[in-house]
């Protein structure tokens, strides 16, 4: 996963705002298989998240391997993410 200079600020302004430290990151299945599924956490004792352009982001082994192919990025002032691997097939 690469979150960009520009969404970094974006998430750091958002967890000021919401009283959150991490980006969790989950897995959803949909009718194409799995999609990535992103929200705004805080952490918990024993929590080990990793570190991505210094934003703290929680997610399972399968999640990390499936976010190899995502970019979190801004478009027109909002949050965007690219997904290499979507199929765009929903």
């Amino acid at each position: 996963m690469i979150i960009t200079d520009e969404a970094k600020k974006i998430l750091e302004e958002a967890f000021v705002s919401n009283d959150c430290d991490c980006l969790k990151a989950t897995l959803q299945k949909s009718c194409c298989g799995t999609s990535l599924v992103f929200y705004l956490g805080k952490l918990e004792d024993g929590d080990e998240p990793v570190s991505i352009n210094g934003i703290s982001v929680l997610m399972e082994d399968d999640v990390r391997k499936r976010a190899e192919s995502v970019t979190i990025t801004v478009e027109n002032g909002e949050l965007a993410i690219h997904d290499d691997a979507s199929s765009g097939c929903c």
